[in-house]
């Protein structure tokens, strides 16, 4: 009977844990047509020798995650490199995304997969601007 009463309040706290863990995922792409003042993260993308990388994808995301109780993944943004490897990603960010969460941009392409491409993060440390334009590089080796 112990074992029993043990395994079922194993279950239902198993439960409540991955109900409590759900992520909110959600596409804010119409955002980069910014109705007020776009933020902008733009730069270069570059091989390891210094050449620049054409064609490659760039994607914004804006994550809020909380420990145990899930959080909200937004993809913000999605741009392609030129042929001088530049990119420009524009976005509105919402008045829940100043305060909380981060921002990540992270190139893809057919040099770099998912999980060996570089990322960066934007947190905001300091006093946030809507209209601010953020530059950051990448080498990919």
């Amino acid at each position: 009977m112990k074992t029993r009463f043990a395994y079922q309040y194993f279950l239902l706290l198993t439960l409540a844990i991955g109900l409590g863990a759900c992520t909110n995922k959600e596409d804010d792409y119409l955002s980069k047509y910014c109705p007020g003042s776009c933020t902008e993260i733009s730069g270069q993308v570059l091989r390891g020798n210094g050449q620049p990388m054409a064609n490659v994808q760039l994607s914004a995301t804006w994550r809020d995650m909380h420990y145990l109780s899930g959080g909200t993944i937004r993809k913000k943004a999605v741009a392609y490199t030129d042929d001088s490897g530049r990119y420009t990603l524009r976005l509105l960010v919402r008045d829940d995304e100043i305060n909380n969460g981060h921002f990540e941009v992270q190139p893809y392409g057919v040099s770099c997969s998912q999980s060996a491409c570089p990322s960066f993060n934007f947190f905001w440390e300091f006093e946030f601007k809507r209209d601010t334009t953020f530059t950051h590089d990448f080498v990919i080796d």
